[in-house]
């Protein structure tokens, strides 16, 4: 069983055992989940698996790398760019597999490989931070807090600033000589664009979603794209999860005093070890301001295996090519790097 599946798994059966010996109720789960979170991952699932099956995004990847021979700087900013409108975790199935094939026809050594396979990895968490889109965290605490899209986004520039910043000593700047051919794709992405973009007027609340249900579950029946259901399954029992550790007074047991600096640092390393998605429910269930959680649980996102489910994802994808304590150690570094520069910003801002 694979470390996701298992991590997925626990959540699910921690919140099974809280129904069963009723220490939440099924009526009282109902209503603890956020549904509008659940909508909006389930919607984003569907929508952006299917443009994907199109190869529409990969033929634009292709596209623009062909214009440039600077292929490492090109993946690692068109991962940050694409991390901040499909996701972290829809942008990584894009981006790996298309460079491990480009690996195959351009003159990249197996180091640079590795490097490049981990930052794309690592830039998917830092890029995905920008929007309410970018990853589950964000989705939800856009949905808890009721915070504006343009708000959020203004908030996350200087995170986004930042970690950029702390990636770039890392990257290769020299150019490699690639052959890269042209794809076809299936011309009824604009069908699917047109529902992207239904789904975000959602999302942002400009739109009930339940008007846009019919059409989600059309596509579904007939294309049949890949949906992650464990991981939404996972989404739903989390919120039980978090309504048993308050009933049970357990939940208290994560409150400490804390000003926004610190709250930031403890998000971050909640999320080392229980991932933030997980750190993003609870503390937000105990804390009302939602920045220094937004900034916790994204830099936490860089770290540990289980900070985020896209470093799974990138170890997964890469077939052998990544070494786990290269990773562990590119990982921690970025994490702590972007940590000390945010912790300069806040103690300057606040």
């Amino acid at each position: 069983m694979r470390i996701d599946t298992f991590i997925f798994l626990v959540f699910i059966g921690i919140g099974i055992l809280l129904l069963i010996f009723n220490l939440v109720s099924p009526t009282l789960a109902f209503h603890a989940i956020e549904w509008k979170t659940i909508f909006s991952l389930f919607y984003l699932m569907v929508v952006v698996n299917v443009m994907k099956d199109t190869m529409f995004l990969d033929y634009i990847s292709l596209k623009i790398l062909k214009r440039s021979e600077r292929v490492f700087l090109v993946l690692i900013f068109l991962t940050l760019f694409l991390s901040a409108i499909i996701t972290n975790d829809v942008s990584l199935f894009v981006i790996i597999p298309l460079t491990l094939i480009i690996s195959e026809y351009a003159d990249l050594p197996f180091d640079d490989l590795e490097k490049l396979l981990i930052f794309e990895g690592i830039s998917a968490n830092i890029g995905s931070a920008l929007t309410p889109i970018g990853n589950p965290q964000n989705l939800y605490l856009y949905h808890f807090y009721n915070i504006g899209a343009l708000k959020f986004i203004i908030s996350m520039i200087p995170f986004e600033i930042f970690g950029i910043i702390v990636i770039l000593p890392f990257l290769e700047f020299k150019k490699y000589k690639a052959t890269i051919s042209d794809i076809e794709f299936k011309k009824e992405w604009l069908l699917y664009l047109a529902l992207f973009v239904l789904v975000l007027l959602c999302i942002f609340g400009k739109l009930n979603f339940i008007y846009a249900l019919p059409l989600i579950l059309s596509v579904l029946f007939y294309k049949k794209p890949k949906i992650d259901y464990l991981l939404l399954l996972t989404f739903i029992f989390l919120f039980i999860d978090i309504e048993g550790l308050k009933r049970t007074g357990v939940i208290d047991m994560f409150l400490i005093k804390c000003n926004n600096v610190m709250l930031m640092i403890y998000s971050s390393l909640l999320s080392q070890i229980i991932s933030n998605v997980p750190a993003a429910v609870l503390l937000s269930n105990l804390y009302n301001n939602w920045l220094p959680i937004a900034y916790g649980v994204n830099v936490g996102g860089n770290g540990t295996l289980i900070a985020s489910f896209a470093n799974l994802i990138t170890l997964r994808l890469s077939k052998g090519n990544i070494g786990v304590w290269r990773f562990l150690l590119l990982g921690i570094l970025i994490y702590i790097s972007h940590l000390i520069l945010l912790v300069i910003y806040l103690k300057i801002t606040c």
